[in-house]
């Protein structure tokens, strides 16, 4: 990384900025400044205000206190119009992307603008199809058409579209904002090659990020917040993964103890045999009660299909599930709860919980028969359970709060009481820490092994080999819709996995 102590050029400098929301202080007297051709890390908890401090920089909201100063930019960024003309790009965690847009159009969705209103689609120029396959290639995404629809997209995918934009739109300082919560590994590497592009061309990144193997890759340095105040700045050579949670969280993160293998001695709780379903092909394995399998692949593998269609979201062309040895054909998850798997979905924003919805309201919302008398529910007793419920989970927020205003960690909480709520025998999870912070996830292990305690299967979908190796008593690595190894994680690294999935090596 580059030494930047002897001559700095100044790209933004925040002064003793605080936001200020009825009721909440999201910002308190924060000053940090950023320069040219340096990656900052803007590292905190969920709730910390990295988010708030983005918006803020990209002009999407104004500092209730303090002031922010762009070089050659003489009056304050007052709205997203204001940052794109002072050169600052802003990439979100959940990527803007248009439906129904194709990828070309949304590759160039500012350059479609005009008067303020993005014209109809269709209208990217024939000579543009070139410059578009150029810019998807810099992005990973040389395999995807120009012409294919946003909605076509995975949500890894879709981040990636979102990032191609960097190549198109001219800017100084790039915010990224949990843009690679949606990622996996494999395209991370493009992302980390587009970071030190921009760092090359004198571009200050700001990379807003819970993901400490990320951080440490590409920042320079990494700056902390913990309540909305700046904890600390700290040189990244200079410090450890460990200590910069510590500062995240105000005391020093506990490692989970190591998975060992669960004895295979007794009758399966989930059985799946010949499975295939989507890109998944002939697929077999059994869980053990109190087992945590982990299913780790690349995107496009197939992890998600098969978690998909044992819970009824997704049709299966050939196979049997059994559960406890009973064979279970389910037609939707709450199909699939009444014969004992739970699913959580990967996209827990548009799948997992209803946004108009409390926190109440979607953690019985699989459950409301065990609180109705000839289909009149018993308020008092769901209210009762509701707020048990909300301790159990550590739901911040009472009963009565709208999940879609939680943080990513309150909001899959809400999720998981959802379905545990059904008692089930199998729980399945996909991704289930995406886009969440350390205190939050290890909160989430916690959930998980908790659930092997109490002898549930759990299958868990990740794209991450550390968090499978870390919470899984076994991994099965999926390469093109199929099982090219099996590792155990005292014999197995994080690049054995890597390896199997990139080759289908498994030595």
């Amino acid at each position: 990384m580059s030494d930047q102590s002897s001559t700095k050029t100044v790209a933004f400098d925040v002064v003793g900025v605080s936001k200020k929301y009825p009721g909440v202080t999201a910002l308190d007297d924060v000053s940090l400044t950023g320069y040219a051709g340096e990656v900052l890390a803007i590292c905190g908890a969920n709730g910390a205000g990295k988010s708030t401090l983005a918006r803020l920089l990209a002009g999407q909201e104004q500092p209730t206190d303090g002031s922010i100063h762009i070089p050659g930019w003489d009056k304050p960024v007052s709205g997203p119009a204001d940052a794109a003309d002072a050169g600052i790009l802003l990439m979100h965690q959940e990527p803007m992307i248009i439906d129904d847009f194709s990828v070309a159009e949304n590759v160039w969705l500012r350059g479609l603008s005009s008067a303020g209103k993005v014209r109809p689609w269709g209208l990217v120029p024939r000579n543009r199809t070139k410059a578009t396959r150029e810019v998807l290639a810099k992005v990973g995404l040389q395999d995807v058409s120009p012409d294919r629809l946003g909605r076509e997209l995975g949500p890894g995918l879709r981040q990636m579209l979102a990032l191609s934009r960097t190549q198109v739109n001219e800017h100084s300082v790039l915010l990224l904002d949990e843009t690679t919560a949606s990622t996996t590994e494999e395209h991370f590497k493009d992302v980390l090659a587009l970071v030190e592009k921009e760092r090359s061309a004198g571009v200050s990144v700001v990379f807003v990020s819970h993901r400490m193997p990320e951080v440490f890759s590409m920042a320079d340095r990494i700056a902390v917040l913990r309540n909305g105040r700046l904890v600390d700045v700290v040189a990244t050579r200079d410090t450890t993964p460990a200590e910069v949670m510590t500062l995240m969280i105000g005391q020093a993160v506990s490692a989970i103890e190591a998975p060992t293998t669960v004895s295979a001695g007794g009758a399966p709780a989930l059985t799946v045999n010949a499975l295939t379903s989507g890109s998944a092909t002939d697929i077999s394995f059994s869980v053990q009660p109190g087992e945590v399998l982990g299913i780790y692949g690349l995107v496009g593998s197939g992890r998600s299909s098969i978690l998909r269609s044992i819970s009824g979201n997704q049709s299966r062309d050939s196979g049997t599930v059994t559960v406890s040895g009973r064979v279970v054909r389910a037609k939707s998850p709450g199909d699939a709860a009444a014969q004992g798997i739970a699913y959580l979905t990967e996209d827990r924003r548009r799948e997992g919980f209803v946004k108009d919805f409390t926190n109440g309201e979607n953690m019985t919302l699989a459950t409301l028969k065990h609180f109705s008398t000839f289909g009149i529910i018993n308020r008092r007793k769901e209210n009762a359970r509701i707020s048990e419920l909300i301790s159990e989970y550590q739901v911040k927020g009472g009963p009565t709060t709208y999940t879609r205003t939680l943080s990513g960690g309150n909001q899959q909480k809400v999720v998981i009481a959802k379905w545990l709520e059904a008692r089930p025998d199998v729980v399945l999870l996909d991704e289930p820490t995406k886009g969440i912070d350390v205190g939050a996830r290890m909160n989430i292990y916690q959930i998980v092994r908790s659930l092997a305690d109490d002898g549930k299967a759990v299958v868990v979908v990740t794209s991450e080999a550390e968090e499978a190796l870390m919470l899984c008593n076994r991994i099965l690595v999926l390469k093109e819709g199929r099982f090219v190894g099996e590792f155990t994680p005292a014999t197995s690294t994080t690049d054995d996995l890597i390896r199997a999935s990139l080759a289908g090596e498994t030595a």
